[in-house]
């Protein structure tokens, strides 16, 4: 059964973060079996590894992300970047004279 979202009335017209297939196709107008083939080709994200495999949930930024063809932002924090360089030889240090 192909859920509308005019049809899902606790939600309104919030987006969950996270969707699975018949809400993700119906946020998209297609059908299910459409979500299935655009996954399978490529042209959708993998479902998150976070859930289990009986209960695929997709997580509707990077579903945006994918259809929109923007690439990932990097969220990874300055300060954990820096701490994870620390101590590395970068080669662009100038020579004391």
């Amino acid at each position: 059964m192909t859920l509308r979202k005019t049809e899902n009335l606790l939600r309104g017209d919030r987006t969950p973060a996270y969707v699975n297939r018949e809400t993700g196709a119906a946020e998209l107008l297609i059908s299910p079996d459409t979500w299935d083939q655009w996954v399978k080709e490529g042209r959708l994200p993998p479902p998150c590894d976070a859930f289990p495999s009986g209960a695929p949930r997709w997580r509707w930024a990077d579903v945006d992300r994918k259809l929109s063809g923007k690439q990932a932002a990097d969220t990874t924090d300055a300060a954990i970047t820096g701490a994870m360089n620390f101590g590395k030889k970068s080669g662009n240090r100038r020579s004391a004279a």
